[in-house]
């Protein structure tokens, strides 16, 4: 009679994330920069996974992501800020190692943004929208002053 020796998977102890789960979490640092967002196309009708393209190899992970950003921004300390978030959020809630994250700005925003407490660019009532800023004084209620003869 043979016996054989069972022998344990070498992945059995291994944690495995899956694309999804990585481009997740890109999507979830680019959204904590202000003045920053994923690039959704001409009219906004590009899906925001489309704009992550995250490759995984053993324990390396390379990213590559299409943002937009606020035309009042430096284009390369954005861009650095971003390589930053991404790689600070990936490495801590994953085992990954991050080898590379390439930044591709292909739009910019003309809205002013403003932001509130915890930095996203909502508006002033915090419901997610980005709407035009601009300072007028109203003068309704004062009183022109007139010219005694």
């Amino acid at each position: 009679m043979r016996v054989k020796k069972f022998r344990p998977r070498e992945s059995r102890d291994k944690l495995i994330y899956s694309d999804g789960i990585v481009e997740g979490i890109v999507l979830l640092a680019v959204s904590e920069i202000p003045y920053a967002e994923i690039y959704r196309g001409v009219g906004g009708r590009k899906q925001a996974e489309d704009a992550v393209k995250v490759v995984i190899d053993k324990s390396n992970v390379s990213v590559d992501v299409i943002v937009s950003i606020h035309y009042s921004q430096c284009v390369s300390d954005m861009a650095f800020k971003i390589q930053e978030a991404v790689k600070y959020n990936v490495e801590s809630m994953t085992d990954y190692n991050v080898v590379s994250i390439n930044v591709s700005v292909k739009g910019v925003m003309f809205e002013d943004v403003v932001i509130n407490n915890n930095g996203n660019g909502d508006d002033a009532n915090g419901n997610g929208e980005i709407k035009a800023v601009s300072e007028t004084s109203n003068n309704a209620g004062d009183e022109t002053p007139q010219k005694k003869d």
